[in-house]
């Protein structure tokens, strides 16, 4: 970090430190940010010239004896941010101080890219920190796709255009994505860390925030759930598919045929009222309710959000819409997804996109930057500068692995003294370790990488054959291997002892840790089996708390597929991409998802169970005890015609001898996966989707399955981008990833 970097975020400190006390004194400020008094007099000057601190007169409070302290405020040109949201319904634009009060608040009719160049022209007449637009439009790489509710913007690339125009940074969002930033900062969702937030009006639109993190997709448009293919022969939808969730369940198409019925038009509000006492209003709306639930139930299934925010004109508390929405949901989802996934309505009156959108904006500027830095004060400031170069070599060396000082000094711009001055402290404190420079022309720059703490890591992971295992040291190379079957039919304890048995003869020496992976959801927080497992062997007790207690080293505990995904992304199919969709084709189907690089389990452990997503719901009976589950239609006995054997290894022999029909069957199984995940696709819009399990073992049969029903079945945006592609890593998977949840 230079020292202009070091200096920006001081003076970012001092600006946030006085927006949150609303009037301090220097001492106070030095108090606070563990600055010295000459750095602080230095930067308040500098502040006060540039007109965004102001200082008042002394006063006496009798608060303290002695001269009385001049104390400092925000400045007439400390600056505003703009918040803005484009919609079917018009633009709505805010501009707010720096505290997050708004100032003006306005709603404009139209909503064409030049109608709002002008609006936010008008606002930039004072200072203006930051600009964030809202658009309800999908955004693939920043460009506006064509089938959206605002036809006039389709091929613009706005953030850009305006940017040009205004002459200010413009920020442009998904409408959506707002919204549920919105929710969270100021409405129902507050304190939460993962919420859906689903607008049912002109479209259908959804906002989702995974792990606390907004999650966009790798192109930006998550959240198509107006475009979920409901009805593969239902009407033409504006995207370009047909029987899309928008085409029966949007308001338009809700009041449309009430019209037809009562002969006249009628608006949201009247439609509303009509279905408190008027049997077929509230029957039409409560259907239209339950479609929106069935498509819910799927998000909640695979993504497993604690809390789902509901909007729309339609929508009251109490009414047809949102009963017949909690319905579906009780339906289709796991009983203990259902019980954990709250439904409320907002409270913000249609106004969550634009708060969003302000908040957002005040992420960008001086005051937010300092306010982060002032709950990481012990940390990164108020230290010597030596530590936060230190900081910004070991960040480096953690990205890239072993890198030369030479490359060092370029990419962080330091002095060659200073870093040459931290690589030997570091080195000195066993931080970093000298390692071969990479083959170049010439005198050779010394090279180095972070040193490898002392100890082991055990990555194990149960399957129906048995455990396997891979031990690496504590930078991830392999130390050894090795695979141990286990009993079928064994209670869950017995099974788990026998993993940390399994690990007590393969760890040697001190400073181990240890990830095994299961076939079953595990809580994120409590580490526990679900009390309702669909496999009761995995229910009702802690894994890891189990082998902790045996091993006397920590263990973690995580699920099959969630590992697998990891293991794909880091060092399998998917190495380099950050939104990744893993399925395990097989028997027992599941999913793992990896949202911008992080593994993402879901709020109870549930994420990527798309094994009990209903494909149709008279048919064959699963082990959830629901009916017509995708899983069921995978499981051997399901291929019962052509198996002698009703087995998977049969019907796997089969198609790897040449069998026509068995390689019909799993192409036949592809399909049927792409069309029942093309879902997760439209929600999450991962860039990669990997495919493996011992359904890919005989060729790419269920591959080209998933593949064909993937660009047939998802919005036409999430499928642009996505590649379907064979996992690498085979059936060492999920005991690698289990290792990479300790790296």
């Amino acid at each position: 970090m230079t020292g202009r970097r070091v200096h920006l975020v001081r003076r970012d400190l001092i600006f946030a430190a006085v927006r949150e006390a609303g009037r301090i004194s220097r001492a106070e400020l030095a108090k606070r940010t563990g600055m010295a008094r000459m750095t602080i007099t230095g930067l308040v000057a500098e502040l006060i010239e540039a007109g965004l601190l102001a200082e008042t007169g002394a006063a006496a409070d009798g608060s303290r004896p002695g001269r009385p302290a001049r104390l400092l405020t925000l400045g007439e040109r400390a600056g505003v941010v703009v918040g803005a949201v484009v919609g079917g319904d018009g633009i709505r634009i805010a501009v707010a101080d720096l505290s997050g009060r708004i100032l003006d608040e306005r709603r404009h009719p139209g909503g064409d890219p030049a109608e709002l160049a002008d609006l936010l022209a008008a606002c930039t007449s004072q200072r203006v920190w930051s600009i964030v637009v809202g658009l309800s439009a999908p955004l693939l790489n920043g460009v506006v796709q064509p089938g959206t509710v605002l036809p006039g913007w389709a091929g613009h690339e706005p953030a850009r255009e305006l940017t040009a125009r205004l002459g200010h940074r413009v920020t442009v969002r998904n409408g959506a994505d707002l919204c549920v930033i919105g929710e969270v900062a100021h409405g129902v969702a507050a304190g939460r860390r993962d919420v859906c937030y689903l607008r049912v009006s002109t479209g259908i639109g959804c906002g989702l925030m995974l792990a606390g993190h907004v999650h966009p997709g790798a192109s930006g448009v998550a959240g198509e759930l107006g475009h979920v293919q409901v009805d593969e022969t239902g009407a033409l939808c504006r995207c370009g598919n047909r029987g899309c969730l928008e085409t029966i369940a949007a308001p338009r198409e809700i009041l449309a045929a009430l019209a037809v019925t009562y002969g006249e038009p009628l608006t949201a509000e009247r439609a509303v009222e009509l279905s408190r006492h008027d049997a077929t209003v509230e029957r039409i709306m409560a259907d239209a309710g339950r479609m929106v639930g069935r498509v819910l139930a799927d998000l909640a299934n695979t993504v497993n959000p604690e809390l789902v925010v509901l909007d729309g004109p339609l929508i009251e508390e109490g009414g047809p819409v949102l009963a017949g929405v909690r319905e579906a949901i009780r339906r289709y989802a796991q009983p203990e997804v259902a019980e954990s996934t709250e439904i409320r309505i907002t409270g913000l009156g249609g106004r969550a996109g634009l708060l969003g959108a302000v908040t957002l904006a005040l992420r960008a500027t001086p005051t937010s930057r300092g306010g982060r830095t002032l709950s990481e004060i012990s940390v990164k400031v108020g230290q010597h500068e030596r530590a936060v170069r230190r900081e910004v070599i070991t960040d480096l060396l953690r990205a890239r692995g072993a890198t030369t000082r030479s490359d060092l000094v370029r990419l962080t711009k330091l002095p060659r003294a200073a870093v040459t001055e931290a690589l030997a402290e570091m080195r000195h404190d066993r931080v970093i370790e000298s390692c071969p420079p990479p083959v170049r022309s010439g005198r050779p720059s010394p090279a180095f990488r972070l040193a490898a703490p002392p100890g082991v890591v055990l990555g194990l992971a149960m399957d129906l054959d048995g455990l396997r295992a891979i031990l690496t040291d504590r930078s991830g190379h392999r130390l050894a291997e090795g695979f141990r079957p286990l009993a079928p039919g064994l209670d869950g304890r017995v099974l788990i002892q026998a993993a940390a048995e399994y690990a007590k003869e393969l760890i040697t020496g001190p400073d181990a840790a240890v990830a095994l992976s299961v076939p079953s959801p595990v809580h994120p927080l409590t580490g526990e089996f679900g009390a309702r497992s669909v496999l009761p062997m995995f229910s009702g007790f802690s894994p890891g708390e189990l082998m902790a207690r045996m091993l006397g080293c920590p263990v973690v505990v995580g699920n099959n597929a969630q590992l697998a995904a990891l293991a794909e992304a880091r060092r399998g199919a998917a190495r380099g991409a950050r939104d990744v969709l893993y399925l395990k084709a097989a028997q027992y189907v599941g999913a793992g998802i990896v949202a911008a690089g992080r593994s993402y389990g879901g709020a109870i452990g549930y994420a990527g169970e798309i094994g009990h997503l209903t494909v149709r719901d008279m048919g064959p009976l699963c082990v959830c005890g629901r009916r017509g589950c995708l899983g069921a239609f995978l499981m051997p006995s399901y291929f019962g015609a052509l198996l002698e054997k009703p087995t998977e290894d049969h019907l796997i022999a089969l198609a790897a001898g040449g069998h026509g029909p068995a390689r019909r069957a799993l192409l036949d199984a592809g399909r049927l996966i792409g069309r029942t995940v093309a879902v997760v696709c439209d929600l999450l819009n991962p860039s990669v989707v990997v495919v493996g399990g011992r359904f890919t073992e005989p060729g790419p049969y269920v591959i080209d399955g998933i593949r064909e029903s993937l660009q047939r079945h998802c919005a036409p945006s999430a499928a642009a981008g996505l590649t379907v592609v064979q996992a690498a890593l085979g059936n060492e998977a999920e005991a690698l990833g289990a290792v990479e949840s300790l790296l």
